[in-house]
């Protein structure tokens, strides 16, 4: 889904959406080209794209709304009513070339006039994608197939971000008051039969054919019906009431058992983040020996086994494993290791350790909780929790000078830097940083695609040596459980799979 990628959504950790085919009756059958069904753990908040989160929203905008450009299964940016692009010298516009007699779900044709006004509506929108367009400046257009974003500094995520969401066009009517809170204004693939609908629990879409990509979506009618329960979903998948679930790694050992087909791919980093760099709340942790003692103190790849049932790729730093930034040779820097964890604590002067507040936030972290303490423990790092409220975990951020994540990655490691390293990111919030990271990122953010990669890899060397961050593993978040109704391809760096990718079984 990405991600938006939202803490708050990350507590979720992939539990929020059920996909299903339904082509018999409601207590059994199998998917057709007919019908498919998904169910969602949530109602959609909102109809404008631009106020939302994204989350289990995503579906519901994927059905209603077309974007200038999509993402493949393998992360890559593709063309969607952009058919090409291309930046300056300066990396500081990006032209889009429209794809021309292309007619929106509602029967618009589609050109240039009805770029901008979605663009900038999404940028000075609520939701989650606002912080994805906070380069753009402005959008022209120099004729009816050619757009131009005018960008207030370059930004190698850009693309990646309007393929994940931030580019959803809309009719510029419906932009205009509060209609969309309540009534969408389709452009894409489907649109809402209200008749069959009843808001809080069933939403069904018809196919529009119109649609000018109709062949992408072979299903010609779709529902999203909410479904909380965990345990419900993987039942409705296995007595084939449903063709697929998004579901969880804990779901997956079961799934594999009773002879469902199980994909699972790495998506959310899992570990600690030490925010508290500067050592303003633990002098200690200013200290790097110290920062790195975390790190050898805590036994990373036994809780990827234990707890995640190996379902993951170990790892010590922050950046996908499909991302340009990532280096494999990074993940064997902080074996686990009590005894060099004190050593480093003695040489900082802690031979006799220290004390370290932390947020318990049992409704996230409460299986994770008593390992890492024990562990750090063991070494004279004394945990001393505070239970939190999950509703509360973003101040908990600001008043613990250690806590505990499990964050979406993203193909496009520069997402990452922006969403873990600014100063303005939420898991940054002492906003911490020095002048070698932050001339890396600036080559990440100016430099050629090879400069960016080569800038990115010593980026995460640095962190890793530095020790910002206590990774643990790359934990399969995204993960999709599956009849044999239905055929599927995952994405990488988003936990919900698009609806394109969705087909019946040949």
């Amino acid at each position: 889904m990405k991600k938006r990628i939202l803490p708050v959504a990350a507590l979720a950790t992939a539990s929020v959406l059920v996909l299903a085919g339904c082509g018999g009756s409601a207590s059994g059958g199998s998917g057709t080209a007919d019908s498919l069904r998904l169910g969602v753990a949530a109602n959609p908040t909102t109809w404008n794209p631009a106020n939302s989160d994204g989350g289990v929203n995503t579906l519901f905008f994927q059905a209603l709304y077309d974007s200038l450009l999509r993402l493949t299964p393998a992360g890559e940016v593709a063309p969607g009513l952009a058919k090409s692009w291309s930046y300056d010298a300066n990396q500081t516009v990006l032209t889009l070339k429209l794809r021309q007699g292309a007619k929106l779900g509602d029967g618009t044709a589609f050109d240039s006039s009805l770029v901008a006004p979605s663009l900038m509506a999404t940028k000075n929108g609520s939701g989650g994608f606002a912080a994805s367009l906070a380069s753009l400046k402005s959008v022209t257009a120099p004729d009816a197939s050619t757009v131009e974003l005018h960008l207030s500094t370059p930004d190698p995520a850009l693309l990646y971000n309007l393929g994940l969401g931030a580019s959803y066009i809309l009719p510029p009517a419906a932009l205009k008051g509060s209609g969309l809170t309540t009534k969408p204004a389709p452009t894409g693939p489907y649109s809402l039969d209200t008749a069959q609908t009843v808001a809080g629990s069933k939403y069904t879409f018809t196919k529009n054919a119109k649609y000018w990509d109709a062949a992408s979506y072979p299903y010609k009618t779709l529902t999203l019906t909410v479904m909380a329960d965990d345990t419900a979903r993987l039942n409705a998948v296995q007595s084939k009431q449903v063709d697929a679930i998004n579901g969880k790694i804990t779901m997956i050992d079961a799934a594999k058992s009773a002879g469902l087909t199980t994909k699972s791919a790495p998506l959310d980093m899992q570990g600690l983040v030490i925010g508290d760099r500067a050592g303003k709340l633990v002098p200690a942790l200013k200290d790097v020996r110290v920062r790195q003692a975390i790190n050898y103190a805590i036994d990373g790849k036994g809780i990827l086994k234990s707890i995640d049932k190996g379902y993951g790729t170990a790892t010590s730093q922050i950046f996908n494993p499909n991302g340009e930034a990532y280096d494999p040779a990074l993940n064997s820097r902080y074996p686990y290791n009590p005894q060099k964890a004190r050593q480093l604590l003695a040489a900082a002067g802690y031979k006799n350790g220290f004390t370290l507040p932390m947020a318990s936030i049992s409704a996230a972290w409460g299986s994770f909780e008593p390992v890492f303490k024990e562990q750090l423990d063991a070494v004279g790092i004394k945990v001393k929790f505070t239970t939190v409220q999950a509703a509360d975990i973003i101040k908990a951020f600001s008043d613990y000078p250690v806590f505990m994540v499990t964050w979406q990655t993203a193909k496009e490691s520069y997402v990452d830097v922006l969403q873990m390293l600014s100063k303005t990111s939420l898991i940054n919030p002492q906003k911490t940083s020095d002048p070698k990271a932050e001339a890396l990122i600036e080559k990440m953010r100016t430099g050629s695609e090879q400069e960016r990669a080569t800038a990115g890899k010593q980026l995460s060397a640095y962190l890793v040596d530095q020790a910002w961050f206590d990774p643990w593993a790359t934990v399969n978040s995204s993960v999709v459980i599956a009849n044999k109704s239905v055929e599927f391809d995952l994405q990488t760096g988003n936990v919900v799979p698009s609806l394109r990718f969705f087909t019946p079984a040949s």
